[in-house]
C-alpha cells in the first residue's frame, strides 16, 4: 500500500511560507506521502490526525501529551530527538538549532483502519436499545457523533468485549448524570460510546501512578487523540453531553487537555464523570479551561472508590475558586460536609459489614464466588433500599461496591 519511490534529499513539507520549516528525510516521504492520500478520505481521520500534528510542527504547537523526548537524545550538534504518538503510527522528528523539525521516519500500520472496524483500536459507535437490558452497536466510520440537540457521548471504561457489552453496562450508569433525565430517556434517546479496547481496566488503585497523573499516561494517547478529534468536530452541536464511566474518565481527561492546548472552547457542552477511576480534579480543571458547563454535581463517585475520592475537597475548593464555574459558597460548602460524612461513616461500617457478609456467605472475604452468591441474594432487595434506615444504605453502598453491575441491573427492576 505504501510506496517505495523516495526523493534523494530533505524535503520540506510544512512551513515553506512561514513558521516553523518542516523538513522530511527521504526515507519518510514515502510513507508521508501514503498517509497524505489515505487522510483525504474521511473515514481514515487517524490519517487526517497524524497529518494534521505534522503541519502543527510548523506553528510550533507541541501537544505535551502525545509528544515524549527520549532521555538522553540530545545531539552534539544541538538537535533533540522525540517520538510524536499519534492513531497508527509513531513520528520520530529531530528538532534542529535553526528552530526547524526534520521528520526522521515512521512506524505506521497500514491496517489501522481495518483494527478499528474489528473493535481492536478505539472507535466511536452508535448505542440503540434493543430490549431486556440489551443495546446493540455500530460503528461511526467517520468519527462524528448523531448531529442533534443535546445529544449524550458516553466515554466507557476498558475490558469490555466488545462495545455491545461496555453500552449494555454503561447505559444504567450514564443515566446517573443529573442531566440525562433518566434511564427511561436514555433507553429511548440511546447515546454515541466512545469504545477503547483492552484487557485491563483504566485507572484505579492498582494503576495509581498512571490514575493520578491521567495527562501522563501513554497508554490512554491513542483513544484520547480520536476522542479530541470527535469532540471538535462536535463543537457546533448544541448541548452535547459527554459522560465518562470508570476509567473512560482518563480518556475523556486527556482529550479536553488536548483540545484545551489548542484553544478550542465548547461552552455549550456538559461534562459528568460517573465513578472516574482517574482524578477528577484534573478533569474538572481541564472543563473549566474549555468553558463547559457543570452541573451541581459534576461527578458521582462511590466510596470505595480511592483515586475518585482522593482529590475531590481539593476538586470542590477548585470549583468554588473558578470563574467558570457555578458552584456557589453554600453548595461548596454543603458538597465538603457531605463528602466528609459520608467517607467517615463508611469508614466506621464497611468493614464490619463486609466481614458479616462473608460470615453469612460461609467463606473468607477472599472467595468470591460464597461472597458473589450472598450478596446476590440479598441484593434483590438491599439495592433498592427495601430495608428501613442507615442499614438498607450501607447494604446498598455493599452491593453497588462489590457488585457494580449487579447493582444497576437491579435498579431497573424495583
Amino acid at each position: 500500500m505504501f510506496s517505495n519511490s523516495a526523493p534523494t534529499q530533505d524535503v520540506i513539507i510544512a512551513g515553506q511560507h512561514s513558521g516553523k520549516p518542516v523538513k522530511i528525510t527521504p526515507a519518510a516521504k514515502p510513507i508521508y506521502d501514503n498517509l497524505v492520500e489515505l487522510a483525504r478520505d474521511h473515514t481514515n481521520y487517524w490519517a487526517q490526525i497524524t497529518v494534521k500534528a505534522i503541519n502543527e510542527l510548523a506553528a510550533g504547537r507541541l501537544h505535551q501529551s502525545n509528544i515524549f523526548v527520549k532521555p538522553g537524545a540530545v545531539h552534539r550538534n544541538g538537535t533533540e530527538e522525540f517520538v510524536m504518538i499519534l492513531p497508527g503510527c509513531k513520528v520520530t522528528c529531530e528538532k534542529l538549532d535553526a528552530d526547524g523539525f526534520r521528520i526522521l521516519y515512521f512506524e505506521a500500520d497500514i491496517h489501522y483502519g481495518e483494527l478499528i472496524e474489528s473493535a481492536k483500536k478505539p472507535g466511536l459507535y452508535t448505542a440503540t436499545y434493543k430490549g431486556n437490558d440489551f443495546w446493540d452497536t455500530e460503528l461511526e466510520k467517520h468519527g462524528y457523533i448523531k448531529e442533534e440537540k443535546n445529544r449524550m457521548v458516553t466515554v466507557s471504561d476498558s475490558r469490555y468485549k466488545d462495545p455491545d457489552r461496555a453500552a449494555t453496562v454503561a447505559a444504567p450508569r450514564i443515566a446517573e448524570a443529573p442531566f440525562t433525565g433518566g434511564s427511561g430517556m436514555v433507553n429511548g434517546d440511546g447515546f454515541d460510546l466512545h469504545f477503547t479496547p483492552g484487557e485491563k481496566k483504566l485507572g484505579g488503585l492498582r494503576n495509581y501512578r498512571n490514575a493520578i497523573r491521567v495527562n501522563q499516561n501513554t497508554e490512554l494517547n491513542e483513544s484520547a487523540l480520536l476522542l479530541a478529534r470527535t469532540m471538535y468536530q462536535a463543537k457546533d452541536i448544541q448541548g452535547v453531553r459527554w459522560i465518562s464511566e470508570d476509567g473512560g474518565s482518563g480518556v475523556l481527561t486527556q482529550a479536553m487537555t488536548i483540545l484545551a492546548g489548542q484553544g478550542v472552547k465548547l461552552p455549550n457542552h456538559k461534562v459528568f464523570l460517573f465513578n472516574p477511576t482517574t482524578s477528577p480534579n484534573t478533569a474538572v480543571k481541564a472543563a473549566h479551561s474549555l468553558q463547559m458547563k457543570l452541573d451541581r454535581h459534576f461527578n458521582k463517585t462511590r466510596v470505595l472508590n480511592v483515586v475518585g475520592n482522593r482529590d475531590q475537597l481539593e476538586l470542590i475548593g477548585n470549583r468554588w475558586k473558578s470563574k467558570a464555574d457555578s458552584l456557589t459558597t453554600l453548595q461548596a460548602a454543603s458538597d465538603i460536609f457531605a463528602h466528609g460524612k459520608s467517607m467517615h461513616g463508611v469508614g466506621l461500617t464497611i468493614g464490619t459489614i463486609a466481614a458479616g457478609t462473608a460470615a453469612v456467605a460461609g467463606a473468607g472475604i477472599t472467595a468470591p464466588a460464597a461472597l458473589t452468591a450472598f450478596l446476590t441474594a440479598v441484593g434483590g432487595v438491599v439495592a433498592v433500599g427495601k430495608i428501613a434506615g442507615g442499614a438498607a444504605k450501607l447494604g446498598n453502598t455493599l452491593v453497588a461496591n462489590l457488585l457494580p453491575e449487579h447493582h444497576d441491573r437491579l435498579k431497573g427492576k424495583f
